[in-house]
């Protein structure tokens, strides 16, 4: 009988990681809510044209970028975040980090319950993502790296008192799914394009 080595404990996910499969949910998320709210608001713009009046000249269903802003930071990224916490808490983990090998813990080893999942993702999304304002997000994760790199831990984590645990992961896997946010991110932009044309085409004719 030969005695196979004890597999190595999982360490902690690296920031990179982390933020590859935080992207590839978020790029879920968001094309699955995004068109459903849009094709609303220009639902509204119909009966109420003064909000087509804040777009300025467009040419599709997609509103402009004052109407855009407002929607991706008040609807579209706290649904995706909620719709996250929601998934976590069911799943006990997220399509993203599946697919990356790594899956968050509390400190004790328990899984995340639902009100964790929900005021851990609320302060990765104002601490982080800074509420999803433009041009903000990339300043607070410099500032998070930095923080994670002094402390090995995340705001979030520390707060919780979470961990995300690399049960499978390895370099190879981080850099193919990175390409596969690449493609994703490339696809949907694509699609959602291609599908909000469409109906702008039909609603004209």
């Amino acid at each position: 009988m030969t005695d196979h080595p004890p597999s190595p404990p999982p360490h902690k996910a690296g920031l990179w990681t982390r933020m590859v499969a935080r992207n590839i949910d978020l790029v879920l998320y968001s094309f699955l809510l995004s068109l459903p709210i849009y094709n609303l608001f220009h639902a509204l713009e119909r009966l109420f044209p003064r909000l087509a009046a804040l777009n300025g000249p467009t040419y599709g269903v997609t509103p402009g970028l004052l109407i855009n802003t407002g929607i991706d930071l008040f609807f579209v990224f706290p649904l995706s975040m909620l719709l996250d916490a929601l998934i976590c808490a069911r799943f006990s983990n997220t399509l993203g980090k599946h697919l990356l090998g790594i899956k968050p813990f509390r400190e004790d080893g328990r899984t995340l319950d639902l009100p964790t999942c929900l005021h851990r993702n609320y302060l990765i999304y104002v601490g982080c993502f800074m509420g999803g304002i433009y041009l903000l997000p990339p300043v607070a994760e410099i500032f998070h790296y930095i923080r994670y790199r002094r402390t090995g831990t995340t705001f979030w984590d520390h707060e919780e008192g979470t961990v995300v645990l690399s049960l499978k992961g390895s370099r190879q896997r981080t850099v193919l799914m990175t390409l596969l946010w690449l493609v994703m991110s490339a696809a949907t932009s694509m699609a959602a394009g291609r599908f909000l044309l469409h109906r702008t085409i039909s609603h004209l004719l």
